[in-house]
């Protein structure tokens, strides 16, 4: 009796320990055809481009995580090119936020920004950056809002293109 006591034991163990296995949500395939995109970008002083656009990306319909996880964090990576008519120092700054919140407040951007550097003509810029408490609330709530804002100081006119690769979601349970 002792003997399978301890094999019922081991085998919850083991059972919970694979359902709380670390996943990955993809959420380029919730972006559509707005994955990239361009905008033609005159500045001469302060840039500020949200990107896709001011809503961000609505994304909805992925399988929520059924228990709370210990960690997510966004793996990503931009592709950012532009016609080399812009010149300047910028920064690349992500937000995630519940569906019904204000993406851009400073309260959902992600990490700290990433340099970006105007004078090039193509870069990718890549990454991983943890979720806060309250934004994985938004990710077991199902549905919520990401984006990126490109800002600093730049001169010039150029048609810039960006371009995300990869957006994922790493949830971790333990």
């Amino acid at each position: 009796m002792k003997r399978f006591s301890l094999l019922a034991i081991g085998l919850a163990l083991v059972l919970a320990a694979c359902s709380t296995a670390p996943i990955t949500i993809d959420l380029i395939p919730y972006l559509g055809d707005r994955v990239s995109g361009s905008e033609t970008v005159s500045a001469t002083g302060r840039l500020d481009l949200q990107l896709p656009d001011a809503n961000g990306y609505t994304v909805s319909g992925f399988e929520a995580p059924a228990l709370r996880p210990n960690s997510v964090v966004l793996d990503y990576a931009l592709t950012l090119e532009q016609n080399g008519g812009l010149s300047g120092d910028a920064e690349l700054t992500f937000y995630l936020a519940a569906s019904d919140d204000d993406l851009w407040s400073a309260a959902n951007q992600l990490g700290e920004p990433v340099d970006v550097d105007l004078n090039l003509d193509t870069q990718t810029l890549t990454g991983q950056l943890a979720l806060s408490p309250a934004q994985i609330d938004a990710l077991m709530s199902g549905s919520l809002k990401v984006g990126a804002t490109l800002t600093g100081n730049a001169t010039g006119t150029a048609n810039v293109s960006y371009t995300f690769d990869r957006l994922l979601l790493k949830v971790a349970f333990f």
